[in-house]
């Protein structure tokens, strides 16, 4: 299935800031993904079509909105790991509590398990972005890839 790439005004604005280079990386991205869902993608939720494709650094949060349409925006996050492992199971954690002044005063983690907390807490991060992203710009019109490659020269 082929998918129309449009992106909201602040996708726009986001690529603006980033390196050209970069957005030449991220705009290639998104035209892989309009064919057929390629590249480094994470759903996000179980229960809806929200999703997050990640491209070196930078994530391009996006949701299908309909068969013959995508909505993606992009946000510069400086993320730094691919590839997650997708568990559907909550963080089960082995923390040794450390006590200063006799009160509790951290939490040492086994590195796995720290991974594990971060990568949750980068996709929550992702679909609060996504969400709210959404949620401001439903009124506002997108632009299709193509055109925004063109004005940016990307």
């Amino acid at each position: 299935m082929t998918y129309e790439i449009e992106l909201k005004p602040r996708a726009v604005k986001d690529l603006r800031k980033i390196p050209k280079d970069q957005a030449s990386r991220i705009a290639d991205a998104l035209e892989d993904l309009a064919d057929g869902m390629r590249g480094d993608i994470k759903r996000l939720t179980n229960f809806t079509p929200e999703y997050r494709l990640r491209v070196g650094d930078y994530r391009a949060l996006f949701e299908i909105e309909d068969a013959a349409g995508l909505w993606s925006t992009v946000s510069a996050t400086g993320a730094k790991r691919t590839g997650y492992e997708r568990r559907d199971t909550m963080v089960t954690m082995h923390a040794s509590i450390l006590k200063r002044d006799g009160r509790e005063a951290f939490a040492v983690l086994p590195f796995e398990e720290f991974v594990r907390v971060r990568e949750e807490l980068e996709e929550y991060d992702d679909l609060k972005a996504l969400r709210a992203a959404r949620d401001t710009g439903h009124a506002v019109p997108s632009t299709p890839l193509r055109e925004v490659r063109r004005k940016l020269r990307i």
